[in-house]
């Protein structure tokens, strides 16, 4: 029904959602007790009807006509538990299973998370980990009740006829096993479809979302509409093949209640004519399986469940370990010497792949301004990458403080060194909690006066509520360049000395790109030094020093180096680029 393999995931994937082992235990019990109360009901009204038809005196009936209101009242009763214990069980396990994989893929490199497409990753955290939790509430939570209420009943009608009490355990094994193992294997065959089409739809969704103006003056977006409809199609298509083991499965339940009651009213009659079984117990036998099947009837649903958070445990496992196996080594523990960040004889590249560019040398200290120059592609984002303790070197080495950088805990060398990526997020919050991502204790005076260096003073004091002024989702109701500046704010609200910047002018045009970075390259003083990755080069006037990136002999490396004036002078292709801007 599952794969060895997603066995041990799942069970890993369990044990990381750390639920409440009490709690849920409370959830079995107020479960049993909703279902039991419903065996129990129909067990009471079948005697109360029998014996009435008797014409008794009427307080012989009075106990069992309060039963019966007590286990109405009492199934709604527990199963209103049952939703809240299950439930609470459920979601903090989510939360504590998404936190276990936010905080591993955090300590892991960069490449795990790259090689995993946007969408297909928010669809491993987000749906996959909720398939997870719903193993707790929709496959366990079922199967543990459907135990407890199977005992319950055979125990009710093995009191009064074991024979009716075997048939009925038969009966509730194709109920409870059968019918749910047809069902599990039929949507065993379409899960892994159904999860890669899953995948597949999210990460064309998510393009269209943020490429929509891309794709529309590039004429793709009819290509791409097409393609998600096909997606869509296909995962109809698995759907409702996968329907079709549930509905057998649906119907061996009924066809198994239905065999229990025939069985007891055939054997129950012959027992009564041999006087073993009186009329009143053998309605009682007749009807309590009516009830009992009640909680075997969930066990189809329970099983589709389980292959489900097992695929989905799977694939949640696969990224943990891949996270796991990139970790970084042993931290350094040699004290900072402030020698600033160095790379010498540095050799870029991502992991398994070849080297992209090297050897690079560059020093940086508090107070100093460099600039990345070259052609898209050169390796300009993956040097950043390097620099950061992100990428580990192919060769050579980078030093942060007298430190090796790759070697240095995600926390230490967060709090010196800040990489601002061009896709960098503005969430959909406050102007204000924005720039609290980069530290938590921003106040809203503080936050007026970082706008302020990121030039943003006059924005500001248009906007309706100040710092309180809740942005769109990713800054979709600023422009491009305000975008760039509230991330540069973000960026001295942390207390990091050196700053990384990759592309700040993409997207822009001349005269903002070229305002913005020369705005950039300002905070440079003597407590912060800046490293920037541009294609712009007519701002470059206000960097120290400018390293251009470039195909040299045995591959891409440092072609050039020396200041804008410098370069401007001597290097025919960075005068050329100069001029056309």
């Amino acid at each position: 029904m599952i794969a060895k393999d997603e066995r041990r995931a799942l069970r890993r994937a369990i044990g990381m959602l750390d639920y409440d082992k009490k709690t849920f235990a409370w959830s079995v019990a107020a479960g049993s007790g909703a279902i039991g109360s419903g065996v129990s009901l129909g067990a009471t009204s079948a005697w109360l009807i029998a014996r009435a038809a008797e014409l008794p005196p009427v307080l012989d009936l009075s106990v069992a006509s309060t039963a019966v209101r007590m286990f109405g009242v009492g199934k709604a009763i527990f199963r209103y538990l049952e939703r809240i214990a299950s439930h609470w069980v459920a979601l903090y396990g989510m939360a504590n299973l998404r936190s276990r994989v936010y905080s591993t893929m955090a300590g892991s490199t960069t490449d795990v998370v790259t090689s995993v497409k946007r969408g297909d990753l928010l669809a491993r955290t987000g749906a996959d980990v909720d398939e997870i939790g719903n193993v707790v509430v929709k496959s366990m939570l079922p199967a543990a009740v459907a135990i407890v209420v199977s005992v319950l009943s055979l125990a009710i009608v093995g009191f009064l006829s074991p024979l009716i009490a075997l048939t009925l355990a038969a009966c509730l094994l194709i109920s409870g096993v059968l019918a749910p193992a047809i069902a599990a294997r039929g949507v065993r065959a379409d899960q892994e479809a159904q999860i890669l089409h899953r995948a597949e739809l999210n990460a064309q969704a998510l393009t269209m979302l943020e490429s929509a103006s891309d794709l529309r003056v590039s004429g793709r977006m009819g290509s791409m509409e097409e393609q998600l409809a096909r997606t869509e199609e296909r995962i109809a298509s698995r759907r409702d093949s996968s329907a079709r083991p549930a509905a057998l499965s649906h119907a061996l339940d009924t066809l198994a209640m239905g065999m229990a009651v025939v069985a007891a009213l055939f054997i129950g009659t012959r027992q009564m004519a041999d006087g073993d079984l009186t009329g009143i117990e053998l309605v009682v036998c007749t009807l309590v399986p009516l009830s009992a099947f009640e909680a075997t009837t969930r066990l189809g649903d329970a099983a589709t469940q389980l292959v489900r958070s097992a695929s989905a445990a799977k694939r949640i496992v696969d990224l943990l370990e891949a996270a796991e196996s990139h970790t970084k080594p042993e931290p350094d523990e040699r004290p900072d010497d402030g020698s600033g960040l160095v790379a010498r004889g540095l050799r870029i590249g991502w992991p398994g792949g070849p080297t992209i560019a090297g050897p690079i040398d560059l020093d940086l200290s508090p107070g100093k301004t460099i600039a990345i120059v070259g052609p898209s592609g050169i390796g300009k984002s993956t040097l950043l990458y390097t620099l950061a303790g992100m990428l580990a070197p192919h060769d050579g080495e980078v030093r942060l403080g007298g430190r090796d950088a790759w070697r240095i805990d995600r926390k230490t060398i967060s709090a010196q060194l800040s990489l601002t990526a061009e896709d960098a997020h503005i969430f959909e919050t406050s102007v204000l909690e924005n720039l609290r991502v980069a530290r938590a204790n921003v106040t809203p005076e503080q936050a007026e006066d970082l706008l302020a260096q990121a030039g943003l003073a006059n924005w500001l004091a248009q906007l309706p509520d100040g710092v309180d002024t809740v942005l769109g989702s990713n800054a979709t109701s600023i422009s491009g360049g305000e975008r760039r500046r509230l991330l540069l704010a973000r960026a001295l609200a942390g207390s990091a000395t050196y700053m990384l910047l990759d592309e700040p002018g993409e997207h822009l045009d001349p005269v903002t790109a070229d305002e913005l970075i020369r705005d950039l390259l300002s905070v440079g003083n003597d407590d912060r030094a800046v490293i920037l990755v541009t294609h712009r080069l007519t701002p470059l006037d206000a960097v120290d020093e400018v390293i251009m990136l470039g195909h040299v002999a045995g591959g891409v490396g440092v072609l050039a180096r020396g200041t804008h004036a410098e370069l401007a002078a001597q290097m025919p292709t960075y005068s050329w680029s100069l001029a056309q801007e």
